[in-house]
């Protein structure tokens, strides 16, 4: 974790996937260069149990989605590509320019709501 709170965009970010996908939750960090990110979970429940947990990265410029490898119980706080997490459509998200925090959120917003859909039609 961060020592200090969202920046602008991700407020923006978080706020308008929320209003989409109310369960989504935010972790914010930074790279040991100082560089600021912020990760976005969800976690697929299944009685009392977390059985899955999806996930996106944004730093204001790229967005990197995909499954956590351990329901973040290790990988939060570290981006996806050290975590390698495989961000290749269609399970995951790669996006390279994403500058525009309400343009990321509707994409990272329908990724994660296409991901629930198919659980709940799995489920």
């Amino acid at each position: 974790m961060r020592e200090f709170g969202p920046l602008e965009h991700e407020r923006i970010f978080f706020r308008d996937m929320c209003r989409r996908v109310p369960e989504l939750q935010d972790w914010y960090h930074q790279d040991p260069d100082g560089e600021p990110w912020m990760l976005v979970s969800y976690d697929f429940v299944d009685g009392r149990a977390v059985r899955e947990t999806l996930r996106v990265d944004y730093d204001g410029v790229q967005l990197r989605g995909g499954w956590s490898p351990s329901c973040l119980n290790w990988d939060d706080g570290v981006r996806a590509a050290e975590a390698l997490i495989d961000t290749r459509p269609p399970e995951g998200l790669s996006v390279d320019s994403a500058s525009d925090p309400a343009e990321a959120a509707a994409i990272a917003s329908a990724w994660f709501e296409a991901h629930i859909e198919r659980w709940k039609r799995r489920s």
